[in-house]
């Protein structure tokens, strides 16, 4: 049973391939980000030593490159940073999952629909090799 009609997931495919997906998945990182520079400092407030800092932080936090120049500096602010990675980490493996599942499920569906394509090329292939053992059987 699909969880979403094809159409939806031909949709879907079509703005994965286009790269329209991509605005979706930047402000999803960027809310994380913002939430999370959000918590440290209200949580926080001696994590950093401003808004600027700590967004900074979430920034290179949530896109995984974590330079490590910024780190929050009390046990609340690694609190929220604990939460900050996983958001992150789960967010960039859980859309690439679903990316690649609805990419592959949708040409699955799309290839099985297709019987009697499938039929031709092996009627096709099944004529170019009796067509290979005659040429093989004749002497010389």
């Amino acid at each position: 049973m699909n969880a979403l009609p094809d159409r939806t997931l031909a949709r879907l495919n079509r703005a994965v391939v286009s790269g329209r997906i991509i605005p979706y998945l930047v402000a999803l990182m960027f809310l994380i980000m913002v939430l999370g520079a959000l918590a440290v400092q209200v949580l926080s407030p001696r994590s950093f030593d401003s808004l600027g800092d700590a967004t900074w932080w979430a920034a290179t936090t949530v896109t995984t490159i974590g330079y490590g120049d910024v780190v929050p500096a009390t046990g609340w602010g690694r609190v929220v940073a604990v939460f900050v990675m996983f958001a992150s980490v789960a967010t960039v493996s859980f859309s690439t999952a679903v990316v690649t599942a609805m990419f592959v499920g949708y040409h699955q569906r799309k290839m099985s629909r297709e019987p009697e394509h499938h039929q031709a090329i092996l009627d096709a292939l099944e004529r170019i090799e009796r067509r290979l053992e005659s040429l093989e059987s004749r002497p010389g």
